[in-house]
């Protein structure tokens, strides 16, 4: 009796560990934005990384720079109208963004404009009920 409770407490112990890769694999935004600043960059789409958990539009800055640009997850995105093909390779766009805290070239994305002024992947945009982390608020707004 001891060597099946010694079994199923092993068993119980493994099983667990497995689960716990999933359970932290998603990550909140927490200080990884900082959110009271707004950066808005020029610059060219190199990559769009279509995948979950996140996408990220990858631009390259007109001094050379790459950053990364991460938005919602695509379920989100695709119930707002917007799809692998929304913003292509090779675009000239202007990039509003939320800078890393660590001064890293990544961003949370606020929204992209393009050439055309037409303005696409607009945060503040996201329903409350699809929002999380930064709703494209400018420092000192507030929503009613």
């Amino acid at each position: 009796m001891k060597r099946i409770l010694i079994a199923f407490a092993f068993i119980l112990v493994v099983g667990l560990s497995l689960g716990a890769g999933p359970l932290f694999a998603h990550h909140g935004r927490g200080n990884a934005y900082d959110t009271d600043q707004e950066l808005e960059i020029r610059g060219v789409v190199t990559e769009v990384s279509w995948r979950n958990p996140h996408i990220t539009i990858f631009l390259e800055s007109t001094d050379g720079e790459t950053w990364a640009i991460e938005h919602s997850n695509i379920s989100q995105l695709a119930r707002l109208g917007y799809g692998r093909n929304s913003l292509r390779v090779g675009t000239e766009v202007t990039a509003r963004f939320n800078p890393g805290t660590d001064g890293n070239k990544i961003g949370l994305c606020q929204g992209f404009i393009l050439p055309d002024g037409t303005e696409i992947f607009l945060r503040s945009r996201l329903p409350d009920s699809q929002a999380r982390g930064a709703r494209g608020l400018r420092p000192g707004e507030v929503v009613d």
